[in-house]
């Protein structure tokens, strides 16, 4: 996945109902670039599979709290928590 794909695949964990990112995922990032990752990976494979393992990534790293970490972070540093 491209850092764009990636970035939007992070937003749309953090913002989907439990259950629903993989589905999501898969329709609207994995999809549109599956000819490219099919190309780089060498094989075919499905979108949904590959959004499980995207979800499973995100999961087991903790990206959801991660980034809602950051967020703060980064919102009490520019000036915004007053």
């Amino acid at each position: 996945m491209t850092v764009d794909e990636v970035v939007a695949a992070i937003k749309l964990f953090r913002d989907s109902p439990e259950g629903t990112f993989a589905h999501k995922c898969a329709a609207e990032i994995i999809t549109p670039a599956l000819p490219r990752i099919n190309k780089t990976l060498g094989q075919e494979n499905h979108p949904l599979y590959l959004a499980y393992v995207v979800e499973h990534v995100f999961i087991t790293t903790g990206v959801k709290h991660k980034v809602e970490e950051r967020m703060f972070v980064n919102y009490e540093r520019n000036g915004n928590h007053k």
